[in-house]
């Protein structure tokens, strides 16, 4: 992924350092919308509304590591009021112990967290602790919850003060959703574990996220989530969100880092990259999530290797999604560091499918070869080979290798002009999990196109050139296309669709380097080629 130029980052400093003046009720963090009890309640006027937890834990007996996510969820359907996910995993075995349930809200309150869900064959509970008066103990919490094979029995008591994401918890997520969002970043987990019937004594750490709005994980627009606690008190809730067209906008809408530097220091910023590194099958090989990412925040010094730890923990319903552990080191401001943390991977991946541009029906050797990519991913970025043999040859040979641009200009001082050749282009992920080859459709002799052999009457002003260049239709208005400038080295470093009703085109080139450049317009019925030079102006 191409690394961002915008700048845009916020830190918010208290004055207190490592103090817990924030552990009580009621807490409204200044510039904040959301306060506490009241937005740990049910919010009627929302359509979606969620309570996610998430653990690593230990079991204080076997010394087995377990992660655990729990979620009740809120979206009103005919029947039912939402839904209830317990999934459970053995990280030391790699077994998953997933369970999902519609569920109707027997008791929901407005005003702090406490639930009764009824599951129809049980009935499960999340409160708020009270003391011996009957009053609200701030941050401090019980879960009970059972499945066939499991029962979670836990204490919760949240140790970092919460964090409101964005500062006021209120943001925008994807073309036309909104969210109110807050996470407890650093949860104190001690209680039981039963699995298969043997009941354990379990502690760790954990995390919750606490979302309400519209925004809902059903929306065509996917996305990649990841929570992080590193081992230098840092905590990171960080997120790409695509497009339907599988875009990664660069704006806030699209994407955020929120991070807690320590208990007093907040920051977030849509400046980061999160580079694709690796690949994977779900548990039935039908769908394909990323694997493994590299998080790199440049004002913080971050750089970071994100895995994903166990690839069976894969949710069915209400739809196929990644929800489990994540394993991550790096560094941040050059000193190691590790952490544990969570992905919630709803985005899917593709074999990446290959289409053959130029040549096509004959090739003029002054043009690039071309190949497109039908379905484009920007989660999935790809380099390519170019191979090429002649009419006579059993074999491809390489003519370049880890392309990032789909196009080529071919030397032909290293070919001859009198035989036919066939082209082959591979790409290729950076994992090599992800592949597509395609072979060009024929067997083609270099044919040299004279400059206005299809688009009549063109002019091209001034050749050489310096800080503008006019392209004009002499007769009439061109019929739409495009318009592609390339460098000497087969580099495309212009790309302009074409106006149907327009007879000429005025391109600002101040920032082009000084060289030799290829002009090419297309569309689906001609072209017109031109080498062009660029100058230094006067």
């Amino acid at each position: 992924m191409k690394r961002l130029i915008l700048l845009f980052g916020i830190i918010h400093l208290g004055i207190n350092i490592y103090s817990q003046d924030w552990k009580k009720y009621p807490y409204a963090p200044e510039k904040s919308l959301i306060s506490f009890p009241k937005d740990e309640g049910r919010h009627t006027n929302e359509p979606t509304e969620w309570w996610y937890f998430f653990s690593h834990l230990k079991g204080e007996e076997s010394g087995t590591n377990y992660t655990v996510m729990f979620s009740f969820f809120y979206r009103d359907t005919l029947i039912f009021d939402g839904m209830r996910i317990l999934n459970i995993s053995n990280e030391t075995t790699g077994e998953f112990f997933p369970d999902y349930k519609p569920l109707v809200y027997k008791y929901n309150s407005e005003d702090h967290l406490e639930i009764e869900a009824d599951l129809f064959d049980h009935t499960e509970n999340w409160f708020t602790k009270k003391d011996s008066l009957g009053n609200l103990i701030p941050f401090e919490y019980e879960l009970h919850a059972i499945t066939q094979n499991a029962a979670l029995d836990i204490d919760m008591s949240v140790i970092k003060r919460p964090m409101i994401l964005v500062d006021s918890g209120y943001l925008n997520q994807g073309i036309n959703n909104y969210t109110y969002y807050y996470s407890f970043t650093g949860f104190d987990v001690k209680g039981y574990l039963t699995l298969n019937n043997k009941k354990e004594k379990v502690s760790g750490i954990g995390w919750f996220d606490k979302q309400y709005g519209n925004f809902h994980p059903e929306v065509r627009e996917k996305y990649e989530w990841f929570s992080i606690q590193l081992s230098n008190n840092m905590d990171i809730n960080v997120w790409n969100i695509f497009t339907t067209d599988n875009k990664l906008p660069l704006n806030p809408t699209y994407r955020l880092f929120n991070c807690y530097i320590n208990d007093s220091t907040f920051y977030y910023t849509y400046n980061f990259d999160i580079e694709h590194k690796a690949y994977f099958y779900s548990p039935d090989s039908s769908r394909i999530y990323g694997g493994k990412f590299k998080l790199i925040e440049d004002s913080l010094g971050i750089n970071l290797d994100i895995t994903v730890q166990n690839p069976n923990c894969e949710a069915t319903f209400p739809f196929p999604f990644y929800e489990g552990p994540i394993g991550i080191k790096g560094t941040v401001n050059g000193k190691n560091v590790t952490g544990k943390g969570f992905g919630e991977l709803l985005h899917f991946y593709q074999f990446p499918e290959l289409e053959m541009l130029e040549p096509s029906g004959y090739w003029d050797y002054k043009i690039p070869i071309q190949w497109d990519v039908k379905n484009p991913d920007e989660g999935r970025p790809l380099t390519y080979d170019l191979l090429v043999k002649n009419q006579d040859d059993n074999e491809f040979k390489y003519l370049a290798r880890g392309l990032s641009e789909n196009t080529f200009l071919i030397d032909t001082t290293e070919l001859s002009l009198d035989t036919g050749y066939y082209f082959m282009v591979t790409a290729t992920s950076v994992d090599s999990f992800l592949t597509d080859t395609i072979v060009s459709n024929g067997c083609f002799k270099p044919n040299l196109v004279t400059e206005n052999h299809i688009f009549d009457n063109i002019i091209v002003a001034p050749n050489p050139f310096s800080d503008r260049l006019l392209i004009k239709m002499t007769s009439s208005a061109f019929e739409g296309g495009e318009l592609e400038l390339f460098s000497e080295k087969s580099k495309r470093v212009l790309r302009k669709s074409i106006d149907n009703n327009s007879s000429e085109i005025l391109l600002n080139t101040n920032d082009l380097k000084q060289g030799i450049y290829i002009l090419k317009l297309s569309n689906k019925n001609k072209f017109f080629i031109k080498k062009l030079i660029k100058v230094e102006k006067e």
